[in-house]
């Protein structure tokens, strides 16, 4: 007797043609941040061929699409949310590029083209899993909810916050359970993810000719004085340690200030982004940078300075490894792979650490694509990466959901 895992192998190997034809044309189609439209009709008009049947879009505002298509159990249990991104991160100038940056060109088994990372391979992959479980007919105790967001990559304010915002995901059942399909190589699982605090602090000095700057207060000199202690905060809280992920960082990523060489400025910004562990929070990180602020103004009667957060935080988070998510994953992995899935942590934040920030749904990440690949030139992913996380995404509904 065939087993249901071979059915789904076999499945996924009879479509291989059409997935690789389906991810080339989605990888084809421009959707940078605000212009994830085509692609989003795309993705519902293909998928509807691919035989799902309750299939929305979701928009905050017209013309920024979430895609969710539900797969619906023949018996109550639990729900279980795959979430992927329809944005991409702008290629920058195409002549860098060895082929055009959307040109999709396949060469050598690999897809190219920015977005086949991060992270088309990935949501694609677990639209596509969730058509084969479909197609098979599979019986499940409990649902499927596939999602492909916009604005990802500038922070979800329109994707998956407003998603999480109206109720669209949500934890409704202690045994619920989610997966985001960012990259991972397909050879970790990452069940734990640095946090993105991002800040803003303006400096406002008092503008003089440059002949006479004693007559000023100089905006930069206080933004330096205030990097110097920021590089302090950077070394102490570097010895943090973590068994998955490396020690928090805090990066100076942005200066602006100044309007003319012969003018004291009087005002200068800085933008920071901290990374956190999942033992910070929020709330400490920025009465770090408050108490540096009071400290300085200690001392100077001239300093004078706004702190401005953020919105899009994505907070610090880890699932444990012995969640049923985790498990069906490693099971379904070392099937189509024949090797174990070992746990990682993540330096970069994903949209999983929305999701099991504000539901406590287990969300870890693993999908498809070299993650180090993410924003370069000639961003690629292997053909046969891409088909195995179709393979593995459609096993973990089944080990997860089936009903023998």
């Amino acid at each position: 007797m065939v087993t249901m895992e071979q059915k789904i192998l076999d499945a996924v190997e009879a479509k291989r043609q059409d997935i690789i034809d389906f991810f080339q044309k989605t990888v084809q189609i421009p959707s940078l941040p605000g212009e994830e439209k085509e692609l989003g009709d795309f993705l519902v008009r293909e998928m509807g061929k691919w035989g799902l049947d309750d299939i929305s879009v979701v928009e905050k505002e017209p013309g920024h699409p979430n895609v969710l298509a539900r797969i619906h159990g023949v018996e109550d249990g639990p729900n279980f949310i795959f979430n992927g991104h329809l944005d991409v991160i702008h290629p920058g100038d195409p002549a860098t590029w060895s082929d055009a940056p959307f040109s999709g060109k396949i060469k050598d088994g690999r897809i190219y083209g920015r977005g086949s990372v991060d992270m088309k391979g990935g949501t694609m992959s677990s639209f596509m899993a969730g058509a084969i479980v479909k197609q098979l007919g599979i019986p499940l105790k409990g649902n499927v909810l596939l999602t492909a967001v916009c604005d990802e990559e500038i922070c979800g304010e329109r994707g998956i916050l407003y998603l999480l915002e109206e109720g669209y995901i949500k934890k409704q059942r202690e045994d619920d359970l989610g997966l985001n399909c960012e990259p991972t190589d397909l050879n970790r699982i990452v069940v734990a993810n640095k946090g993105v605090l991002r800040a803003d602090v303006t400096f406002h000095g008092k503008s003089a000719h440059g002949a006479r700057p004693w007559m000023g207060a100089n905006a930069i000199e206080m933004a330096v004085d205030f990097i110097m202690k920021v590089r302090e905060l950077a070394d102490k809280i570097g010895k943090q340690t973590h068994p998955l992920v490396q020690p928090p960082t805090i990066l100076i990523a942005l200066i602006e200030g100044g309007s003319a060489t012969n003018l004291v400025p009087d005002t200068c910004k800085v933008t920071l982004t901290r990374r956190l562990l999942p033992c910070e929070n929020k709330e400490q990180a920025i009465k770090d940078y408050e108490d540096i602020l009071a400290e300085l103004a200690a001392k100077d009667p001239n300093f004078k300075a706004d702190l401005h957060i953020w919105k899009g935080f994505r907070p610090p988070v880890e699932v444990p490894t012995d969640t049923k998510v985790v498990q069906v994953v490693k099971k379904a992995h070392q099937l189509v792979r024949g090797e174990d899935l070992p746990f990682r942590g993540g330096e970069g934040g994903t949209d999983a650490s929305h999701v099991v920030h504000m539901t406590g749904l287990p969300m870890p990440v693993y999908g498809p694509g070299d993650v180090t690949m993410t924003g370069c030139v000639d961003e690629n992913v292997p053909i046969d990466d891409v088909v195995d996380a179709v393979k593995v995404y459609a096993l973990a509904i089944y080990y997860a959901l089936g009903l023998e």
